[in-house]
């Protein structure tokens, strides 16, 4: 099940206005009760009293003096009117002139109807007196009445503050988000740029940054995809089009066919190592591997070819452990020594160097004396997919598979000038120990 924001926003603003009303009615039904009960424990104490005094002498027994002392005590006034009547003998005075006669001697609550009004109270009995106080009903109404107005006024108030809070609140959350879904939804699939939604709220800017980082790895991924179809383009173009002049000939050399077939045959293997590494089909999980004997078996293998080509190989290599997979380490120092191969003139003399670096890392140096590369292409080149020879392959291939295997073992590939000043290239791959 789904809803809108607003939907649960017009719940709990539903909600929070039901609730201050119904305690708003709670609180004046309660307050209602406890104030009749108070005003009905006041008019039996006021009766009870008077009945007390009567019955101790302590008012003036005749009449007439009894009703002026009654009148003058439980003044009319609209506002706290107080009806009092007493028997005695048969006879009555009251503050209220009046001709009611005595329904009943039994002291308890009473009600009578005198005046046009509906009158509540509690009469007590005493030997032969009996004392009525009563109040007017309706002044029970206006009491209440204003207890409900001093108590809805502040809780109302409260409620439309709450209730605005809540639209505030409601508000802040959805204009930012709904800014963000209307971006996204305007984009085409190709459209992978930040999307911006200004905010002060830290959530918004935390789900703001996690679909800009998402879009971002996206763009990478999609950057590599496209670079990888034009590698496979370029290498494959080449070889294919060599092949089919010389199939298409008379009489085919055989070598070139041979040679160009090899070539083929190796541009698919790098490409095939290359579409393994970018579908990240090699974990993480690495266990700790000795890299000087990895590099002494690439070096034994390399000393014949180099001494085919007229070159020299020589290595310095210390004692070093990583955590990664041999088989990627090896490919990417044969990529390396295979561009010296490739590139450099006979007569070339190659180093590899294995040994700890500073910051605890282990720095793999492959470096030649041949005729090197401008500064200008060397930066170009810590990008990977450089290409700077369209002959042989290039080193677009070796370049991406070499930066992608020392990312996947947490390092990286640099191309520093050669310190001693004589011509050539200098690669360092740095590995964390």
């Amino acid at each position: 099940m789904t809803f809108r924001l607003w939907h649960l926003a017009s719940v709990l603003a539903v909600t929070m206005i039901s609730v201050a009303i119904g305690g708003v009615i709670a609180t004046w039904w309660v307050a209602e009760q406890e104030f009749r009960e108070i005003l009905d424990d006041d008019l039996e104490a006021q009766s009870e009293m008077l009945a007390d005094l009567f019955d101790a002498n302590l008012v003036p027994k005749h009449l007439e003096e009894l009703e002026r002392v009654l009148i003058e005590a439980f003044d009319d006034d609209d506002e706290e009117t107080i009806w009092v009547s007493v028997y005695a003998n048969a006879h009555h005075v009251s503050n209220l002139p009046h001709t009611l006669p005595l329904a009943s001697t039994t002291s308890g609550a009473i009600s009578l109807a005198h005046g046009g009004y509906q009158w509540h109270g509690y009469q007590t009995s005493k030997g032969d007196i009996v004392v009525q106080v009563l109040r007017r009903g309706d002044l029970y109404g206006e009491v209440t009445d204003e207890i409900l107005e001093h108590v809805s006024a502040p809780a109302l108030l409260g409620g439309i503050f709450n209730l605005l809070l809540l639209t505030t609140l409601i508000a802040l959350i959805l204009v930012p988000v709904t800014r963000l879904v209307r971006q996204l939804k305007a984009r085409d699939a190709g459209s992978l740029e930040p999307v911006i939604v200004n905010t002060a709220i830290q959530e918004i800017d935390v789900l703001r940054d996690s679909v800009n980082e998402l879009m971002a790895g996206i763009d990478i991924v999609v950057t590599r995809e496209r670079q990888f179809a034009s590698d496979v383009a370029h290498e494959l173009r080449t070889p294919l089009t060599t092949l089919k002049l010389e199939l298409a000939s008379d009489s085919p050399e055989l070598p070139v066919v041979k040679a160009e077939v090899e070539r083929l045959t190796r541009t698919v293997e790098q490409l095939l190592i290359l579409a393994r590494l970018e579908q990240g089909q090699w974990h993480r999980r690495f266990d700790a591997i000795p890299l000087a004997a990895i590099c002494k078996r690439v070096v034994a293998r390399f000393h014949e070819k180099f001494d085919a080509a007229g070159m020299r190989l020589v290595s310095s290599i210390a004692a070093a452990e990583i955590r990664g997979d041999a088989v990627l380490l090896e490919t990417l120092l044969t990529n390396l020594l295979q561009n010296v191969l490739r590139h450099c003139p006979a007569g070339t003399q190659t180093q590899i160097e294995l040994e700890p670096a500073a910051s605890g890392q282990v720095c793999l140096r492959v470096t030649d004396n041949g005729a090197g590369i401008a500064q200008e292409a060397r930066a170009q080149m810590t990008r990977g997919f450089t290409r700077l020879d369209s002959k042989s392959g290039g080193l677009g291939l070796g370049l991406a598979i070499c930066h992608r295997i020392a990312e996947i073992h947490g390092g990286s590939i640099a191309f520093p000038a050669r310190g001693d000043g004589i011509p050539g290239l200098s690669v360092e791959a740095r590995f964390p120990a």
